[in-house]
């Protein structure tokens, strides 16, 4: 149904969309399955500054605006402590 939409009235996906993966490990699961429902390791400096400067690549070499750029979270059905401390 999302893709019938046209944007920006619908959540982006892989057709239309870049993901930046920040890798971080689970340090407290609940249930099963602790990646899925488990909390992540805070975003540290280094992968800080190496996500503001490919933001800033990305959005100056494709003219992409800030206000399209999202948590992932925000966009998908994914654990809410997912990049939220990333800063960019």
């Amino acid at each position: 149904m999302e893709m019938a939409k046209h944007v920006p009235q619908r959540y982006p996906s892989n057709e239309d969309s870049v993901g930046i993966e920040i890798v971080g490990a689970v340090v407290a699961g609940r249930g099963q399955n602790p990646a899925e429902q488990g909390a992540y390791e805070p975003v540290n400096a280094q992968q800080n500054a190496s996500l503001r400067w490919l933001i800033s690549e990305l959005t100056s070499t494709f003219g992409i605006p800030m206000t399209e750029i999202f948590r992932h979270p925000v966009v998908s059905r994914k654990n809410p402590t997912e990049a939220e401390s990333a800063l960019w």
